[in-house]
């Protein structure tokens, strides 16, 4: 685990690229599986991810091959208590490049080897993203696929960490709460306590609410049994 003690994300020429965020996806469900990914490989490598920094910091690859570094002792703790563990990889990425830029042939290279550890894992053909869609940012989308079905297949290799367990409610806000200050800190914070207060609703009969309505109309029933229950409560 030592070489991936440091990382670097660089954008052309040092300046915010848009392609890097996820600004122009539109999809909210898309958007969620964006933040389910960050909060699964934040709390997995404890580094704080979130749609504006996921793209940047996974880019030249060693990130992933962090990922996969970690991933790899549950997969070899699978191998051995396992009955049939079927095919899976042996180790993973080796001699990966640290220190180089997201557009360079070391990150290339980064990425495939993350990509054939991946395969070995036994995400299908179909959800392996090309380097370009990371490398050129020519496909961020299908880079969030792999990475979900790496993570699925994780969990199916006996990893505790799970994508798909909901998160605690506040976490979600701390995103929020570090990009716009303390304008949802209200917010957080109702959700952080164990115990809340439930808010009581009264029943007491006052004269035209609902509950006053329906004793009437009981009332009527009671007092005129001749009469149709559906013509007194259709007056």
């Amino acid at each position: 685990k030592q070489w991936y003690q440091r990382r670097v994300a660089i954008t052309a020429g040092g300046k915010y690229d848009r392609r890097m965020s996820f600004d122009d996806v539109k999809d909210e469900r898309m958007l969620v599986m964006v933040d389910k990914l960050c909060v699964w490989m934040g709390t997995i490598l404890g580094e704080k991810l979130n749609r504006e920094n996921l793209i940047s910091q996974i880019r030249n690859g060693s990130f992933m091959c962090q990922l996969a570094e970690v991933i790899q002792e549950s997969v070899d703790d699978y191998k051995n208590s396992a009955e049939d563990p079927g095919s899976l990889p042996s180790k993973p990425p080796q001699n990966i490049k640290v220190d180089c830029s997201g557009r360079s042939m070391e990150a290339r290279e980064n990425v495939n080897k993350f990509l054939t550890w991946a395969r070995e894992l036994g995400v299908p053909e179909s959800s392996i993203f090309l380097p370009d869609d990371l490398l050129k940012l020519k496909g961020k989308m299908n880079v969030v696929n792999t990475l979900l079905f790496v993570a699925r297949r994780a969990k199916d290799c006996g990893m505790a960490a799970d994508i798909d367990a909901p998160p605690k409610i506040a976490n979600a806000f701390k995103g929020l709460e570090e990009k716009f200050g303390k304008k949802f800190d209200h917010t957080a914070e109702a959700f952080r306590s164990e115990k809340k207060q439930l808010r009581t609703v009264s029943t007491k009969l006052v004269a035209g609410s609902a509950w006053k309505v329906v004793q009437k109309k009981i009332d009527m029933i009671l007092q005129l049994p001749g009469k149709p229950a559906y013509e007194i409560f259709r007056a």
